[in-house]
C-alpha cells in the first residue's frame, strides 16, 4: 500500500500514512479529530472534460 499525506481539520498536524486507495480520512494522533488526505486525485486527468472539440466542426456552406 502506498504512503499518503493527511492533515487536521481541527489542529492542521500533518502526517504519513499507509493508506488503501479509499482510506480519504484518518483520525488525528494529536487531537483526535478528522484528517483528511491531502494527495491529488491520480485518476482526475482521465475524466477531465476535453477543452476542444472531438471532431473537427462541420464548415458553413
Amino acid at each position: 500500500m502506498p504512503i499518503y499525506e493527511y492533515q487536521c481539520v481541527d489542529c492542521k498536524s500533518r502526517d504519513q500514512r499507509v493508506a488503501g486507495l479509499d482510506d480519504h480520512t484518518a483520525f488525528c494522533t494529536q487531537c483526535g479529530s478528522l484528517m483528511l488526505r491531502l494527495d491529488e486525485d491520480v485518476f482526475q486527468p482521465y475524466f477531465e472534460k476535453e477543452s476542444r472539440p472531438v471532431w473537427p466542426a462541420k464548415a458553413s456552406l
